[in-house]
């Protein structure tokens, strides 16, 4: 597995969701395994099989997020005041669509697309991070290549 960058804010959120799984989730899912046993025949028992699937995805989960923390990466700011880095949310422009966008680079774990929270991981994220005001550069997408520059940070 490729080593995964992460902000200790990212670090913290992951183990956070491995300890409630492990946890909370992990009761839950024992508690309606032995409610659904008590009902009996389990051949055709949906609660029991629904608890079985509750139980695989959970320990699948637990899995990844364990395999994500030991290949993990922390990654530090960049301290010059013209560079964007992680954390940080600068105005962006994007030339093919002639608009300005404010985009904020995180950890991959943190990403969230619809509010602009960019993984440095993703293409516009790998141009983005550690790039300076005013730089025009190119990103290539699976969409195709289009151009963005940052206009100025806002943190």
């Amino acid at each position: 597995m490729k080593k995964v960058m992460l902000t200790e804010a990212g670090k913290k959120k992951l183990e956070g969701e491995l300890d409630y799984l492990k946890t909370v989730k992990r009761a839950e899912i024992k508690e309606a395994l032995k409610h659904a046993r008590s009902q009996g025949d389990l051949s055709e028992n949906a609660d029991y099989d629904a608890a079985k699937d509750d139980q695989s995805i959970n320990e699948t989960r637990i899995m990844e997020i364990e395999e994500q923390l030991k290949n993990a990466v922390l990654i530090e700011d960049s301290d010059e005041a013209d560079v964007f880095g992680i954390n940080k949310t600068a105005l962006v422009k994007f030339y093919d669509f002639d608009e300005t966008e404010e985009v904020t680079l995180v950890s991959s774990v943190e990403a969230d697309a619809k509010n602009m929270k960019i993984s440095i991981e993703s293409p516009l994220g790998e141009v983005l991070y550690k790039s300076k005001i005013g730089e025009k550069k190119t990103v290539s997408s699976p969409d195709g290549d289009y151009e963005v520059e940052i206009i100025k940070l806002l943190d």
